[in-house]
């Protein structure tokens, strides 16, 4: 098992996520293939810090499929459309 982060940030400083239901959209989103374990969210004043732990013995590829996963998040949430990752 592999631990990887990610931190994504809004374009407007206005934007607040609320971080039990940002981790929710990634299980929900989250394949057999990326291999997700466990999501912890935290949030803070420069952004949302995604951490998890992917069943992986690569950080590379644990990296890009939580890279790859949260872009998909945020590509097909509403919510998230003033979001990047950072």
């Amino acid at each position: 098992m592999v631990a990887t982060h990610i931190r994504i940030a809004s374009l407007t400083s206005t934007s607040k996520l609320d971080e039990s239901e940002l981790r929710d959209l990634i299980y929900a989103q989250a394949t057999p293939a990326a291999a997700v374990e466990h999501v912890r969210i935290r949030a803070g004043p420069h952004g949302v810090d995604i951490l998890a732990f992917l069943d992986s013995d690569d950080p590379e590829e644990a990296a890009e499929a939580l890279h790859r996963l949260v872009h998909k998040v945020i590509a097909s949430t509403p919510l998230l459309r003033t979001w990047r990752i950072v």
